[in-house]
């Protein structure tokens, strides 16, 4: 593999963000991020995370499926690490601080919650499925 198979894109790091906050990154965001992969994010070694990788920041629904699948299946994946280095930079920035705050929520919000925890679940159902048949039905 070579090094631009672990450098990061804007375009991979609008992917992860879009998934991870709905809202795109800000430049600055981007570059910090790719310095976070850069310096420390583990490192993209199998041949199977690399293409997890690719497939998984091309879009932001498919980004969600294999995040979701992968917490299942290794939380401790390479992709997921990176994953949760654009959380982590998002979460620091005064750009996203909506996204972050605590909001109380009324009767109507509590099945909003209800109706999202039934789609986490349908989401990680079908990120496991697809996690786990890339080895053997995608190369």
């Amino acid at each position: 593999m070579s090094d631009d198979d672990h450098a990061v894109t804007p375009a991979q790091a609008r992917s992860l963000a879009r998934h991870l906050v709905g809202e795109d990154p800000t430049p600055a965001e981007v570059e910090r991020f790719a310095l976070a992969v850069a310096e420390g994010a583990a490192p993209l070694e199998q041949v199977r995370d690399l293409r997890l990788w690719r497939v998984a920041t091309t879009s932001p629904t498919l980004a969600g499926l294999i995040d979701a699948g992968l917490a299942l299946s290794e939380p401790h994946s390479p992709v997921r690490h990176r994953a949760c280095l654009m959380l982590a930079v998002l979460e620091a920035s005064p750009s996203h601080v909506a996204r972050f705050e605590a909001r109380a929520i009324g009767p109507a919000g509590w099945l909003w919650l209800v109706m999202r925890g039934g789609l986490a679940v349908a989401r990680s159902a079908c990120g496991l499925a697809l996690v786990r048949s890339w080895g053997v039905l995608w190369r």
